[in-house]
């Protein structure tokens, strides 16, 4: 054999044909391929329930769904790649993401319906405990009973895997029969549904969370470049002769920050609903940021006025009237004292949707308080005046 004789290349499996599975080569990857074995795992089983010994009424229909659903989800994975924006690609491949996993979840309880019965009882043992592990809230108690065992779910489970109620193995039961057996399918599907609820709950509050975080670090990040901005402008040394327009934006890009802070740290529980989630975004990204840069600027007023806040430095703690302040905060400078406003800031723009309120309620006490002192005192009683007799 010549040395420059080569074999043929063997043909290339029916899986790598998959145009996911050849272009999927960069970094992240291995997250792809995982799904798409997971796609073709479907596949199989859904070869083997075909080709299965047991027949069920409508299983012909039942499979072919599950063919063109798994052809969705490929279509879902395999997306061209289009030169969008980033908020335009991030919603799109969020939304594709959930769809993936909607159209997997229903072909994973349409195979319960036409698998085997050998096939389903390791199935089955899997979504109960599944269900027992994820499933918290009250319909824990409707699938599994108030003891957890005498449920439908755990019924259905122990006669498809012939066990007793002791969890012991009792291969002396008979099969099931076609009618039960259907009931204890339509129960596991049901039960899977619910575990799939679950985690598709979580998997949103987490994206969401995710979501928030990163757009909140660009906000951030915006207003750390305007405040460096601001501070290149030489107006620390004179506060707080230059606090308007400049060193109130400043204050106000503080309190903002605050509450961008917040929400970067922060994992809230979104109730997941159908629609709506642009609202989530709306309020945590526009409204809390508008709420800190208020909070953050009404802690300003009231330092002015000295109602309940004040900030001075030694030079002029001496001889300035700090009014009914509850709080004296006496600094070095006043470049300590701007930053100590701009701290108090950050603090109030983390807390400001509890903060304004119970400042509120204090400002508006120490004004009544303070409006019942100047009032004049009351004079004497005036007499009442002499009715006037009527002529005769």
């Amino acid at each position: 054999m010549a040395a420059t004789d080569t074999f043929d290349d063997p043909p290339i499996p029916e899986l790598l044909k998959r145009a996911g599975l050849l272009r999927r080569q960069g970094r992240f990857g291995s997250a792809t391929q995982l799904l798409w074995a997971r796609l073709e795992s479907n596949a199989s089983l859904i070869e083997l329930c075909r080709k299965g010994s047991e027949r069920i009424a409508g299983s012909e229909a039942i499979l072919a769904q599950c063919d063109q659903k798994l052809e969705v989800a490929r279509r879902c994975l395999d997306k061209p790649t289009r030169r969008w924006s980033f908020s335009c690609r991030w919603s799109f491949s969020c939304r594709w993401s959930f769809t993936f996993w909607e159209v997997l979840h229903e072909v994973d309880g349409l195979l319960l319906l036409v698998m085997p019965q050998a096939m389903l009882v390791p199935r089955a043992l899997e979504i109960q405990q599944q269900f027992e592990r994820r499933v918290t809230d009250a319909r824990a108690a409707l699938w599994l009973g108030t003891d957890r065992k005498n449920g439908p779910l755990p019924h259905c489970v122990r006669r498809l895997a012939r066990l007793d109620t002791d969890g012991c193995c009792a291969s002396t039961s008979p099969p099931l029969g076609g009618e039960e057996l259907g009931y204890c399918r339509h129960v596991l599907r049901g039960a899977l549904d619910t575990v799939n609820q679950q985690v598709d709950k979580t998997f949103w509050q987490l994206s969401i969370n995710v979501s928030l975080q990163v757009f909140s670090t660009l906000m951030l990040l915006g207003v750390f470049i305007g405040s460096a901005f601001l501070l290149s402008q030489n107006f620390v040394e004179d506060w707080p002769h230059t606090l308007v327009r400049k060193g109130l934006l400043l204050i106000g890009l503080a309190g903002a920050s605050g509450s961008i802070a917040s929400n970067m740290l922060s994992k809230e529980r979104f109730v997941v609903a159908t629609g709506a989630t642009s609202r989530y975004f709306a309020y945590h990204l526009m409204v809390k940021p508008v709420i800190g840069a208020f909070a953050a600027l009404m802690l300003l007023f009231l330092e002015r006025s000295r109602l309940l806040l004040s900030v001075e430095t030694r030079d002029a703690s001496s001889s300035a009237d700090t009014g009914s302040a509850i709080l004296h905060i006496v600094v070095n400078d006043n470049q300590a004292a701007f930053f100590t406003m701009v701290a108090l800031a950050v603090v109030a723009g983390w807390s400001a949707d509890r903060l304004l309120g119970s400042v509120m309620d204090k400002v508006l006490t120490r004004l009544l308080g303070q409006s019942e002192k100047v009032l004049p005192p009351p004079g004497p009683p005036v007499p009442p005046s002499e009715p006037i007799p009527e002529a005769q």
